[in-house]
């Protein structure tokens, strides 16, 4: 009534007496908690303990609106209130805060400053995700990103639902199709060794290529440089390598694994030799700084032979990655005649995972045979 809510109470056999009065709340939904709060109260006066609903109402002090972004300088102050909030519920670390939500509130900051701020949720997304219109895996991140803030918006901080809901709709279109799946390079012996000699001539350097060593001969994700283990072999006695990692499968961890290596060839064909495990055994095989999940590639990005192979796999829509190392040992061991069991043992996955995203053949080896 006039904008505001009106209230009847009816009471006595069938309803027959009514009471009715004007809440001081505005009839809006961002006023819905307050309304709740205030009826809640009511109902205890007027249904249990006697009071006549406008006395109720008189007696009860009216809660004060919560407060919801409605000018530029609230919108910094939810970011930070929905930060603290996704720490409580799952524990975010600070790369992946970094990587998946900071750009993203950033520009909803700046969005919601500028003096033509979006008026509703879709306008904000449109307007989120131009910087990454042709990148549909950061366009993804941006809109999932802008969802779990705005629901937090609305359920918490009492943001009006009507306007500041993204709807699934919404969220398929500006989303846009996922990324096309790309192929992994396979990188070759030749070029691995290619990329270790590449290297400067320095303690830092030689660190990683003590890292590089270890992904090419075992096949290793690049995480698993910081869960390895030296164990004397059951059977022969001699160092060998353990991975501890276990790598989280939808429901389902990866077990930990002995390490199988699988030697380089060098331009000869013959086999070069790197005894990783007896040099970790005694201390001598030191590994850069790998706290952050990207290390690896990020040294990689730095390094101007890799550049130059990945101009080479580009041509063959082919992405190298550190990942690559790892396709390599795949193929080495298919080429060396290992079964499939051993193969996927060893480089803790399952037999699916491996065809379905590891090199196990190439055209090259029909060739041979031709």
């Amino acid at each position: 009534m006039r904008g505001k809510i009106y209230l009847s109470v009816r009471s006595g056999a069938g309803g027959k007496k009514a009471s009715t009065t004007t809440l001081p709340l505005a009839w809006a939904a961002d006023t819905v908690p307050e309304a709740i709060s205030l009826i809640s109260k009511l109902q205890q006066l007027v249904g249990k303990e006697g009071f006549d609903l406008r006395d109720a109402l008189n007696k009860v002090t009216v809660p004060a609106p919560s407060k919801s972004p409605s000018v530029a300088s609230d919108w910094p102050e939810l970011v930070e209130k929905f930060q603290a909030d996704l720490q409580v519920l799952s524990p975010i670390k600070p790369v992946s805060w970094k990587r998946n939500y900071a750009p993203f509130l950033d520009r909803i900051l700046e969005l919601m400053a500028s003096p033509s701020a979006p008026i509703n949720a879709r306008s904000l997304a449109v307007s989120l995700i131009e910087p990454w219109a042709e990148m549909p895996t950061n366009r993804g991140k941006a809109i999932k990103c802008l969802r779990l803030f705005l629901d937090f918006a609305v359920e918490v901080h009492n943001l009006p639902a009507e306007s500041w809901t993204l709807t699934d709709r919404s969220i398929k279109q500006l989303r846009g199709a996922k990324a096309e799946r790309r192929t992994v390079a396979t990188i070759s012996d030749m070029e691995i060794l290619g990329l270790l000699d590449s290297l400067a001539d320095s303690d830092a350097a030689n660190r990683w290529r003590n890292a590089i060593k270890l992904m090419a001969l075992y096949g290793l994700r690049p995480e698993e440089l910081n869960h390895l283990v030296v164990k004397d072999h059951p059977e022969t006695g001699q160092p060998a390598l353990y991975c501890t990692y276990q790598k989280v499968c939808n429901k389902s961890k990866t077990a930990p694994r002995w390490l199988m290596p699988l030697p380089l060839k060098d331009h000869t064909g013959e086999q070069v030799e790197w005894n990783l495990a007896g040099a970790m055994a005694i201390g001598q095989l030191e590994l850069p700084p790998l706290s952050d999940k990207y290390a690896v590639r990020t040294f990689l990005e730095r390094q101007p032979f890799w550049h130059e192979l990945k101009a080479k796999y580009d041509k063959t829509a082919e992405w190298l990655r550190p990942y690559s190392f790892r396709n390599a040992y795949s193929l080495r061991a298919h080429r060396l005649g290992h079964r499939n069991d051993v193969i996927c043992m060893a480089m803790g996955h399952s037999l699916s995972t491996h065809e379905n995203s590891y090199e196990w053949a190439r055209s090259e080896s029909v060739l041979e045979h031709v």
